[in-house]
């Protein structure tokens, strides 16, 4: 929006979604603002708006549609601080420290959790007893889940004994009907599925299966 020689201020405020505030200007045109942005450029009713002010309300108006995006990609499901970056930044270009800072406030405000989102990823997969815990543990990394998050979770959530049982369920599933494998084969299949070779070796001397 240019000055030019025209005063801008704004003539009337309606609500707008989220909390925010819709500013009606005398030139024609509509921004979105959150209250905080409100009080902390001092705005009010048919005060003059300077030049740096207008570009500042432009910025929080933007930053206002991606915080609105972001809380709408939050409802559908959980989301990693990377993964709803990634998806921001493809939505919303050359507004890098808008989305940061985005985050941070979702961040603060218990909106967006790498812990929470870390530990309904895992219970997710563990519907798949196909997947081992190293599988899941690369694929929260892809997520961009901090190493230390990740694995204290998982030590959390499952200990040795849930996945020994796990890989005895696999070992069953492998060798129902006609197809045989071999020990060497059956542990290749299991580490391929993200399970600890320590962990396949104690259940492949302990699971009864037929030899060949």
């Amino acid at each position: 929006m240019q000055s030019n020689q025209q005063k801008f201020k704004i003539e009337r405020v309606g609500e707008a979604p989220n909390g925010a505030i819709r500013l009606f200007i005398n030139d024609g045109s509509e921004m979105v603002v959150g209250v905080k942005s409100w009080n902390r450029l001092e705005l009010s009713l048919e005060k003059e708006l300077e030049e740096h002010v207008l570009r500042a309300l432009e910025k929080e108006s933007y930053y206002n549609l991606l915080r609105n995006k972001a809380l709408e990609l939050l409802a559908i499901r959980e989301h990693s601080r990377q993964e709803l970056k990634r998806k921001l930044n493809s939505r919303f270009q050359n507004l890098e420290s808008e989305i940061d800072r985005c985050l941070e406030e979702l961040q603060s405000e218990d909106f967006l959790s790498d812990q929470r989102f870390t530990r309904l990823f895992i219970e997710s997969r563990f519907n798949n007893k196909r997947m081992g815990p190293f599988r899941i543990l690369a694929d929260l990394h892809q997520r961009g889940i901090d190493h230390e998050i990740a694995h204290s979770m998982m030590e959390e959530l499952a200990d040795e004994e849930f996945w020994l049982s796990r890989i005895k369920d696999n070992l069953e599933d492998l060798c129902k009907g006609t197809k045989k494998f071999k020990r060497q084969a059956l542990g290749q299949k299991l580490f391929q599925r993200g399970f600890a070779f320590e962990l396949i070796d104690k259940a492949l001397n302990e699971f009864d299966f037929p030899r060949y």
